[in-house]
């Protein structure tokens, strides 16, 4: 599917990956306050939904699972729940077990477990748009500040195929012929870091194998266009190798050598926003982050169509 960077899976995602199972609770999503930012009373809430394949009677079928959050003074909590599948828990049971994020820099590494720990994890809301994140570990810190972009759903249905502006939700997915669209007050979530430090991110299960980092740079010259290359040592005792390049459509191509593999990375600039579309007047933004009349929406016609 497609992932937010923040969305655990896949959201608060590299950044935030948070824990808890149960079953679906719409007290988990709040509504915005009046000043249209969606930190209220120092709570962010919001609701992401994840396509997975099932499953049932020897058969697999397309199912839906569900990821409410909420991030407080008090922490951070994800209820996970299963809107359409082969039993209540089949999303859940779908799952891998929990992995680790790691954060490297100069002189800086941390490893912490994609699902929260207020040990590793320290927010701090700054408005109803803003918040900040210290991720902590082995006397290591990477400090982050966050600003999310509201937009507006009321009205929007699934994308034609050859759209070019306007915004792409979940719906994407929906059946051919599919024709409701978000009811008034509906609304989604986009939200984008500004580092306040250079630093790599990357997660167990990204690696692309054990080669060397000057293997990976040879093959990623035979098939991509490569410039700005840096080649540097990162970690505690800058340890480990990593490299980074501009592709040929001005991103950013990142991966790190930790224990014998290399490993796909974000590299995170310091003062600079993360890049994401967020004017649907100019081009095609997607957004999946939903407050709860999205959610309630969304959530029912998952259950009408499949």
């Amino acid at each position: 599917m497609k992932i937010n960077k923040l969305y655990a899976g896949i959201a608060l995602a590299t950044t935030l990956i948070l824990t808890g199972c149960g079953d679906d609770n719409d007290d988990n999503v709040s509504n915005p306050d009046n000043n249209g930012g969606p930190i209220v009373n120092n709570e962010l809430s919001y609701a992401t939904f994840d396509p997975f394949t099932d499953m049932s009677n020897d058969k697999y079928e397309e199912a839906w699972g569900k990821l409410a959050y909420k991030i407080s003074n008090d922490g951070l909590t994800e209820t996970i729940s299963t809107v359409i599948g082969s039993s209540p828990t089949a999303y859940q049971d779908s799952r891998s077990d929990d992995e680790l994020e790691y954060y490297a820099s100069k002189n800086a590494f941390a490893a912490v477990p994609e699902s929260f720990d207020s040990k590793f994890y320290k927010i701090n809301f700054v408005d109803s748009d803003t918040f900040t994140l210290k991720v902590q570990s082995n006397n290591s810190t990477f400090n982050s500040t966050y600003d999310i972009t509201t937009l507006d759903l009321t009205g929007v249905g699934k994308q034609p195929r050859n759209a070019t502006t306007g915004i792409d939700t979940d719906l994407d997915y929906f059946p051919e012929g599919f024709n409701a669209t978000f009811p008034s007050g509906s609304q989604c979530y986009i939200i984008l870091e500004t580092p306040e430090q250079n630093y790599y991110s990357f997660a167990d299960g990204d690696d692309v194998g054990s080669m060397t980092i000057e293997q990976w740079i040879a093959n990623e010259r035979e098939n991509n266009t490569v410039t700005n290359l840096v080649q540097e040592n990162i970690g505690l005792t800058n340890e480990l190798p990593a490299a980074r390049y501009t592709d040929g459509d001005g991103d950013v191509i990142a991966v790190v050598r930790y224990n014998g593999l290399i490993y796909d990375a974000f590299y995170n600039q310091k003062g600079i926003q993360e890049k994401e579309n967020t004017d649907p007047d100019t081009e095609e933004v997607y957004c999946n982050l939903y407050n709860d009349v999205a959610t309630k929406f969304f959530e029912t016609q998952i259950k009408a169509n499949y």
